[in-house]
């Protein structure tokens, strides 16, 4: 009598079906994921200092057609060149950039600098943030770069608690955007980076933590 084993194929079939199936959603939607699109109805956008020029610009161009009034730009002492820079922190830089661009004309644009930390520099931006509008911020969308979007918005929404609504709007990289960021270092790093960072996030239970976080 000859006895047939099922069990090991169908397992290698299953393993294959299921690693076929995290590639496709690591390809087509965890980028959507981290990259957190989900706006909500406020005149206040709040932006992230260290955001390249281009990205910016983005910024402000969502601004022109959702309702915005107020441009709020965050962020902790500049890394980079703090020496021959003329603003101490990303917050003040980026009110300037955002005054050169001419978003000051049809904007109220302000900056709210965050002290200098070791680590977690996304959340200090929200308590800054956070002690500087005080009861006045019912709801603003937070403007971010790509797949640090979510963590962004993760930290903001943890500091401002559920009494506040905090939207996020993934502005799209200068190098990569999601259909093709598989294509180039840039995105796969940024995709490889982010996922751990988030990962690590979840499993110490708290909001954009990591030792340099922008």
């Amino acid at each position: 009598m000859r006895i047939r084993r099922h069990g090991r194929g169908g397992g290698i079939a299953g393993l294959v079906l299921v690693l076929g199936l995290a590639g496709l959603w690591i390809r087509f939607g965890l980028y959507g994921f981290l990259a957190r699109q989900a706006p909500v109805g406020s005149p206040i956008l709040v932006v992230e200092g260290w955001m390249p020029d281009g990205v910016l610009q983005q910024a402000v161009e969502w601004a022109e057609t959702n309702g915005v009034v107020r441009i709020i730009a965050t962020g902790g002492p500049v890394a980079t060149g703090s020496w021959l820079a003329e603003w101490n922190t990303y917050a003040e830089m980026t009110r300037a950039r955002l005054e050169a661009m001419g978003a000051a004309d049809r904007f109220e644009v302000t900056a709210v600098p965050a002290p200098k930390v070791r680590r977690g520099r996304t959340r200090e931006s929200a308590r800054a943030l956070n002690e500087a509008l005080g009861m006045e911020a019912g709801a603003f969308n937070l403007a971010s770069e790509g797949l640090h979007t979510r963590r962004s918005w993760r930290a903001f929404q943890s500091v401002f608690g559920e009494g506040t609504a905090v939207g996020s709007v993934a502005l799209t990289p200068e190098e990569y955007d999601g259909s093709d960021w598989w294509t180039c270092s840039e995105g796969v790093r940024a995709m490889v980076g982010e996922t751990v960072a988030y990962l690590h996030d979840l499993v110490m239970n708290r909001p954009a933590g990591r030792c340099f976080d922008p």
